[in-house]
């Protein structure tokens, strides 16, 4: 199971997303933050193996939750699927840059959520996969980027 913790600054639409994540086949709720203190005591407690971020909190960012996250726990960081409302491309970029796999703009449907999910679940099933080798040729890394950005879902 794919352990995934839910930060959202309105707990209502978290419970959303719990719910949609719930429906989705290898992918459990360990739990809810609505603040930046909140997501990042959970991510030491908790150890998520995916964030769904928002962007807006109360206390801060998601933005500044990856940043930290960064900092703190490197490449140990669990990965992070941003769900937000922010649409502004200087909180895209920011996001790409500091390693976010996925960025789903709010309003969305559980369809929208569960293929961005499958799509990292099969990620991480490439990876493990990968993993038992000591090297990828370019058709094993063009799987993994593609794996990583599934088509756009049609609206």
């Amino acid at each position: 199971m794919i352990r995934t913790l839910v930060v959202d600054d309105d707990f209502r639409v978290g419970q959303i997303h719990s719910d949609y994540v719930h429906r989705v086949q290898g992918f459990e709720v360990v739990g809810e933050a609505a603040t930046v203190a909140e997501a990042l005591a959970a991510v030491r407690d908790l150890r998520p193996d995916l964030l769904l971020l928002d962007v807006f909190l109360p206390d801060g960012t998601g933005i500044d939750i990856l940043r930290q996250l960064s900092q703190d726990q490197g490449d140990a960081r669990p990965d992070v699927l941003m769900i937000t409302a922010d649409h502004d491309i200087t909180s895209v970029r920011a996001t790409m840059k500091l390693g976010a796999i996925g960025y789903l703009v709010k309003p969305f449907g559980s369809a929208d959520l569960a293929e961005r999910l499958t799509a990292y679940r099969q990620l991480r099933d490439r990876v493990d996969a990968l993993s038992r080798t000591t090297t990828a040729d370019q058709a094993d890394v063009d799987a993994l980027f593609s794996a990583a950005r599934p088509p756009a879902v049609p609206r």
